[in-house]
């Protein structure tokens, strides 16, 4: 099967796509924005422009997404071993080689955040989603207090009863507090139950052992998920999205799937992972709360937004051979705004470069540490949402309706 060629967009559902969109017509008349001659150059049926499309999602499927997918499960493979090493030894080296596979396996599942189209995606955005990335790494549900129960419970012990528990207490996420807390205390409230019944105490000096057991679990787990997302990729839906059908009619459809996965960037990097530390979100109630980062116990949370960035990068440039999303900006007259975009990607990735110590050090040093970063990454995000959705004639994510940062 094919691409149906593109046609002018008329009234229509998409609920079937489990997607409503706001038509950008409004937006577009406000900001004025266009091709460097002027004017917004949209894509038209047939020719070169309607053949870039299709070459522009075939390249990033199977290009830049199918890698890092192949890159992440290989990274679990080694997670898995290298955890399920320290599990066998309890030795503080196999603990730290598995403190550096999951450093490896963070980083690349990072990159790969922003490329949440299908089956990684939730079910309830995302077309073709399967919610398969929540099972991988469920950040921000995430829950300390709910791993120190389940270290109390050892639920953990079998692999394949403990794949049915929440996405909270089984991946990478849930891992960190396993391999880099030290120490006999948890994160839990006195009022817990495993505080208060004192079911915590009798355990601590089992703790290295069971924190070693319980990762190990976890990243066999992650390894599977790792495994089953790429193969849902390989297994049919790369097809689906390169060749046309249900879900992608046309290859407009699957380039509006790739822009959405793009707004990660916006929503979860910039007003999440940014804002809220550097208190610049209602989330934080002081000054800067440098408890609201990513990372709590790894302190890679600098790291994961230049991965975010790294992510970014990769979808918009396209594989060294393809085509990417800066191609079709070329190709349609915004030359100008296609380096203009890389310039702020890669401006955003030296000003990350250039923080010093993790989120704590730096917030503590200056509060106003992360404003750099933020104001870099929104300077790209305005284009995103503006110029380059307008240029090609994509539409803005339901959850990016209302943003006016």
């Amino acid at each position: 099967m094919h691409f149906q060629e593109q046609r002018p967009r008329g009234p229509r559902s998409r609920a079937a796509r489990l997607r409503l969109r706001t038509p950008l017509l409004s937006i577009l008349l406000v900001i004025g924005c266009g091709g460097d001659d002027g004017g917004p150059s949209a894509p038209t049926d047939g020719g070169p422009a309607a053949q870039a499309r299709t070459e522009a999602v075939a390249s990033l499927a199977s290009e830049v997404i199918v890698p890092a997918y192949r890159d992440f499960a290989a990274a679990a493979a080694e997670l898995e071993t290298a955890t399920a090493t320290w599990r066998d030894s309890g030795s503080e080296d196999d603990r730290a080689a598995a403190q550096e596979a999951w450093r490896r396996a963070i980083d690349l599942w990072q990159r790969a955040e922003v490329m949440q189209v299908g089956p990684a995606g939730a079910m309830d955005v995302t077309v073709g989603g399967e919610d398969l990335r929540d099972a991988i790494y469920s950040w921000p549900i995430v829950n300390r207090c709910r791993v120190d129960q389940e270290l109390v419970e050892e639920a953990y012990v079998d692999v394949d009863a403990f794949a049915a528990e929440n996405v909270n207490v089984r991946g990478l996420d849930a891992m960190e507090p396993l391999l880099f807390v030290e120490g006999e205390g948890n994160g839990c409230a006195p009022n817990s139950s495993i505080n208060r019944d004192g079911l915590w105490a009798p355990i601590v000096s089992e703790l290295p052992a069971r924190r070693a057991a319980y990762a190990a679990t976890a990243a066999a787990l992650v390894r599977r998920d790792a495994d089953a997302l790429l193969a849902r990729w390989e297994g049919g839906f790369l097809a689906e999205m390169t060749e046309g059908g249900e879900l992608f009619p046309t290859a407009q459809e699957a380039l509006n799937a790739l822009s959405d996965a793009m707004f990660y960037l916006d929503k979860e990097t910039k007003d999440m992972k940014l804002a809220e530390p550097a208190g610049l979100s209602d989330v934080c109630v002081a000054e800067v709360c440098p408890e609201l980062r990513e990372s709590l116990y790894a302190n890679r949370s600098i790291e994961h937004v230049a991965n975010n960035l790294r992510g970014f990068r990769a979808v918009f440039t396209g594989s060294e051979t393809g085509t990417g999303f800066d191609d079709l900006l070329v190709l349609n007259g915004a030359e100008t705004l296609a380096t203009d975009m890389l310039a702020a990607i890669d401006a955003a990735l030296a000003t990350a470069d250039a923080i010093e110590g993790d989120v704590p050090t730096a917030l503590a040093a200056d509060p106003d540490a992360l404003m750099p970063l933020y104001e870099a990454i929104r300077a790209l995000t305005d284009l995103l949402k503006t110029q380059f959705l307008g240029v090609l004639d994509l539409e803005l994510p339901q959850r990016a309706e209302g943003d006016n940062d």
